[in-house]
């Protein structure tokens, strides 16, 4: 019997693969670790290129995850510019694009996604999407140079480059199919509250509305025709309209793959020892008792963290309630846990005093908690909705009054904090 530790091959070099990798170092692991990633740059932080990077508050040395040097450092093979494109489970290898076949006893997918984009976009140079470092310094250096950019949905990242191109003085419109923004995440009362937002730093936010006609020129679009009537000529397009989990190697590979990504347990296993984390995982959440596919940069660290430990002791629940975050405009959102289909919402403070929290409810038992600058109010609906109690309905009347102290509130709940 073979008593050297476990050979792990890490698919994927963004937040989950870095930290499952990172993190079998920091658990002691001994074995061999390989991480493969398709980029030429050393893992980032993606959620900084529609931010920070792109509004030049940060340089492009802070947004890697780690030093030169780090992953040799600490004992791991990193493999850059490379892709995975098959193997086999029962003989535990992984085939990768360049020919090479690598051996595995533990296998963690983390192969994030793709941007879609629309089907009737042209090609052409100023036509972009931003998913990775090098889509980002495309756009940022494309940016300079435009005067009137051309943002198509209004979803978070298409709001967060809405609000990083208005700070560097561009003119923006942003065009959205749906009548509210974020509509379906947070609700109508919270995307109408964004829509305003947007429009007061001057946005020409366009709701209810596509793009019918992309006009081009010499490989480059120049302007475009709305569904209302109206045509403009832009120097810029992004196309921000959501992603595509890539889940085309666990399907090759055999894994039990849904139209919601991988189906992994409650562990995070697709199949004993093989791991699928971030964009890709359909995780049977042991909080929500039932499956979610979350696609937020921390989400996929975290498991990724929790991966790393299970490879190094015992494989144990990912209970994490999910969280992320979002800046635009100086005003900073905080969303934690997983509404998937709400039917009561619960606004605490005023929606137009920028300061205030949405409680979002199914059947009286708390599912998530948005805060906009109100961080506090998030930190203490943690524990209401990892317990899944019912709240009595003059508990709820009280959660409304900003001045009613929620940590009082969970433990008069019966809730440990």
């Amino acid at each position: 019997m073979n008593s050297n530790p476990p050979s792990v091959i890490v698919v994927g070099a963004g937040a989950g693969g870095d930290a499952t990798a990172i993190g079998l170092r920091k658990q002691g692991f001994e074995g061999t670790v390989t991480l493969i990633g398709r980029e030429s740059e050393r893992p980032y932080e993606r959620p900084q290129l529609s931010k920070q990077f792109l509004a030049a508050t940060s340089n492009l040395e802070r947004v890697f995850l780690h030093p030169e040097g780090e992953y040799e450092r600490l004992g791991i093979e990193y493999l850059a510019e490379q892709t995975a494109v098959g193997g086999s489970l029962n003989d535990h290898c992984l085939r990768l694009d360049s020919g090479r076949t690598i051996p595995f006893d533990r296998l963690v997918l983390a192969t994030g996604s793709t941007p879609r984009m629309l089907p009737d976009v042209p090609r052409a140079a100023n036509i972009l999407t931003l998913r990775s470092l090098q889509d980002a310094i495309v756009v940022k250096e494309q940016l300079e140079d435009a005067n009137r950019i051309l943002i198509v949905g209004a979803g978070f990242i298409g709001a967060e480059v809405a609000s990083s191109a208005r700070t560097l003085g561009k003119d923006v419109i942003l065009v959205e199919l749906a009548e509210t923004p974020l509509e379906r995440v947070l609700g109508r009362d919270v995307g109408q509250v964004y829509a305003l937002m947007h429009r007061d730093h001057g946005v020409d936010l366009r709701l209810g509305t596509s793009v019918t006609h992309w006009a081009t020129n010499n490989g480059l679009l120049t302007g475009v025709d709305f569904s209302d009537g109206s045509a403009v000529n832009v120097d810029l397009a992004l196309i921000a309209v959501g992603a595509t989990p890539n889940v085309d190697l666990a399907a090759e590979l055999g894994l039990d793959v849904g139209p919601n990504g991988v189906r992994v347990d409650e562990t995070l296993q697709a199949a004993p020892g093989i791991y699928a984390i971030g964009d890709i995982a359909a995780h049977r959440h042991p909080v929500f008792g039932r499956r979610i596919r979350v696609e937020h940069w921390q989400v996929a660290q975290r498991q990724g963290t929790s991966v790393a430990a299970s490879i190094a002791g015992e494989p144990t629940p990912y209970t994490e309630l999910p969280w992320f975050w979002s800046d635009q405009y100086g005003i900073n959102l905080q969303y934690v846990g997983h509404a998937a289909g709400f039917d009561t919402s619960i606004t605490r403070g005023n929606l137009e005093a920028e300061s205030f929290s949405v409680f979002y409810l199914s059947d009286d038992v708390l599912d998530a908690t948005l805060s906009v600058n109100d961080g506090r109010s998030g930190r203490f609906s943690r524990d209401l909705i990892s317990n899944r109690i019912s709240i009595p309905e003059e508990a709820l009347a009280t959660m409304v009054d900003p001045s009613t102290d929620l940590r009082e509130l969970v433990r008069n709940l019966g809730v440990k904090t």
